[in-house]
This record gives structure tokens, C-alpha cells and sequence, in this order.
């Protein structure tokens, strides 16, 4: 395996491996994001301070292998505990045709999402300062990105998702499989390894859907 480094050549094969088409516009923004990461959002606190020399693999691929479990008909997505934007900035670029919606809880980080949307030019992005459990809307596709344990994320389904939608947890990046709770009752739980060849380590994420 190798570490994806940005450039032409890495956009090409993780397009061929999402199954994606990126225009040139798409792939500038994605790497507008990645150097605001780099200049802004480790000193802000954001990301850690080691992140900076695997930005790329570890925040932008890592964000755009969501993009695995998304439907064709999906048109809204939250991002619960989202941060600074990670994973849904690179999938809001990424699926123009889909409103994303971050739900944090910190001003602090919501401040700096808002911030990265602004510098990326995003026109279906929205920045909520709240607790997920307090919003009103449900959504096509909940994301999950080291914000919840699974028990947790696969109960706040019932507030966060629409009759049929999906919830999507990244679970690991390790090379051993990962143990994974019985599903609770009513929902389905397909656990995935993605990204083999393309990242410097397996993506494992968790498709969580109401049965």
C-alpha cells in the first residue's frame, strides 16, 4: 500500500476508485481545504499537530471514502460532531447535488467549519452550533466520523434520519478487523473494508440501516 499524496495522479486513482468523476474546479478545492487544514485548522486545534505531513490521506481521502456508502437519490446529509468539517467538506465538494448540514456542539469548531466553507466557496453547506439530539430536521445520510461510539451513533439514528436513510461510521483505519456490537433491533449493520491499494491503511466503515 501506499500513502496518497495530492496531485493528479492520486485524484485519478481515487476517483477510479469511488467510482467518481472530479472536474478541475473540484480538485482545487479540495486541496484549498487541505491547505487550510495545514495553515489554520492544526494551530486552531482542530487537527492534531502531527497530522500535517499525512493531511491528504488521513483527513481528505479518509473523508471522500464516505462517499462508498452514499445512494443515488440521497439529497441531504448531517454531519454529527463534525468538527471542522471532516468528513463532510471533501463530500460536499465532492456531491454538490446533496445538502450538508454540521451539527457541533463547539463554537469554537463550528467557527472554524464556517470559516473553511467561506475559504472552499461551499454553496450547500450549513454550520449548526447545537447538539444533534436538539435539531429538528432529519436527513437523507448521518455521518459519522470519530464522534460517537457505535452503540451511541446507531441510537441517535431515530432522530437524525429519515424513514429509509442511512447512517455511515467510520470505525477504524487499522489493519485488523474490528469488533463490532450486535446491531440493536430494527437496524442492519454491514461493516466494510474499503481503500485497500489506495490508503496507507484499510478505511473500515459501518452502514447502518433501519431494517
Amino acid at each position: 500500500m501506499f500513502h496518497v499524496e495530492h496531485g493528479p495522479d492520486s485524484f485519478d486513482t481515487i476517483e477510479e476508485w469511488l467510482g467518481v468523476v472530479l472536474d478541475e474546479a473540484q480538485r482545487a478545492e479540495l486541496l484549498r481545504f487541505e491547505q487550510w487544514l495545514e495553515e489554520e485548522a492544526i494551530t486552531a486545534g482542530g487537527v492534531g499537530p502531527a497530522e500535517g505531513k499525512r493531511l491528504f490521506d488521513r483527513h481528505i481521502a479518509d473523508s471522500m471514502a464516505f462517499e462508498v456508502g452514499f445512494r443515488d437519490g440521497d439529497r441531504t446529509a448531517v454531519d454529527v460532531g463534525g468538527g471542522v468539517g471532516l468528513p463532510s467538506i471533501p463530500l460536499a465538494i465532492m456531491r454538490p447535488e446533496v445538502e450538508f448540514t454540521l451539527v457541533d456542539r463547539s463554537r469554537r469548531k463550528t467557527d472554524l467549519a464556517a470559516r473553511a466553507a467561506r475559504i472552499v466557496g461551499l454553496a450547500n453547506y450549513t454550520v449548526v452550533t447545537e447538539q444533534a439530539s436538539r435539531m429538528d430536521s432529519r436527513y437523507d445520510v448521518a455521518l459519522f466520523r470519530a464522534s460517537l461510539p457505535i452503540p451511541q451513533a446507531a441510537a441517535s439514528l431515530d432522530y437524525c434520519l429519515e424513514p429509509m436513510g442511512t447512517g455511515l461510521l467510520a470505525v477504524s483505519r487499522q489493519f485488523k478487523r474490528p469488533t463490532i456490537p450486535n446491531a440493536p433491533e430494527g437496524i442492519t449493520f454491514t461493516l466494510s473494508r474499503e481503500g485497500d491499494g489506495i490508503l496507507a491503511s484499510p478505511f473500515w466503515l459501518l452502514t447502518m440501516r433501519k431494517s
